[in-house]
């Protein structure tokens, strides 16, 4: 195979690639679950105030779902301070909020940061502006973290905010652990992967998206690519872009069903080949 990257792309009539893994909101795709998790979210955040729990396994959508909320809430008098890989303890992640926030690096205890960050809200506040804490792969942090940021949501100490908190299915079993955490989240919602109806509409948006106004996988194709990957968007955008590259480099004017499968069974004999090699 000699095709490269921007022959594959001009084979198929692209302006650009429709499956990168890093999420980009102008590739967002209006799935179900995800216009009920924006609508919970916007309820939660600018009605309720608190603590919003958003969970979904690895590659469901979470941050793209979190690049979206940015894209809603901007324009609107609303300001996202976005912490995306936070620090596991309370001052490390004290102190990536406040950055994130347009305060300065700064160091110190805890007690000190959450100070400093409460100051940079009412600052923010003070000008007009109605900030929403957004931190994704939550569940990485210590308790202490997470209760620092349930601090950060009450209203009756000084600067607030509102949270977001996407992470992990375990991030809501770990909160449960906590009373005091657990009464403060005011809306929990858990993403599912793509349901086999779906797919179909995702691949072509993006594809349409990315620049060709054709459809490039048959229906039996994208049955295929729910079967192979559960629906979990991220695999999808893996399988199909590797279909794109493929199917352009055998001349295909069309993704079908066996190229999907070739892919799948070229992937199921990788990791045979590296299961053995580690036993």
């Amino acid at each position: 195979m000699s095709t490269t990257g921007g022959d594959y792309l001009r084979h198929w009539g692209l302006a650009e690639p429709p499956f990168l893994i890093e999420p980009d909101p102008r590739f967002a795709y209006e799935r179900a679950d995800h216009r009920e998790a924006l609508a919970r979210m916007l309820f939660g955040l600018t009605q309720l105030g608190g603590l919003v729990l958003i969970t979904g396994e690895i590659g469901c959508g979470k941050t793209m779902l979190a690049e979206t909320l940015r894209g809603m809430l901007s324009g609107g008098g609303y300001r996202v301070v976005s912490v995306p890989n936070p620090p596991r303890t309370s001052a490390a992640l004290l102190g990536a909020v406040l950055e994130a926030a347009g305060g300065p690096s700064a160091g110190g205890s805890a007690a000190r940061l959450s100070g400093l960050v409460r100051q940079q809200l009412q600052e923010a506040i003070a000008q007009g502006q109605r900030v929403v804490l957004a931190v994704d792969e939550a569940q990485r942090l210590d308790a202490r973290a997470l209760d620092e940021l349930r601090m950060l949501t009450n209203p009756g100490s000084g600067g607030s905010a509102p949270a977001v908190l996407l992470g992990q299915p375990e991030l809501s079993t770990r909160i449960g652990r906590y009373p005091q955490l657990a009464q403060r989240i005011v809306v929990r919602y858990h993403l599912q992967p793509m349901p086999a109806d779906e797919i179909e509409g995702y691949i072509s948006h993006r594809t349409r998206i990315a620049g060709s106004p054709r459809r490039l996988f048959t229906r039996r194709a994208a049955a295929a690519v729910h079967e192979e990957t559960g629906g979990t968007p991220r695999l999808v955008n893996l399988l199909c872009a590797n279909a794109l590259f493929v199917g352009a480099a055998r001349g295909e004017e069309q993704i079908g069903a066996d190229t999907i499968r070739d892919l799948a069974e070229d992937r199921r004999r990788s990791e045979h080949l590296a299961d053995r090699g580690a036993q």
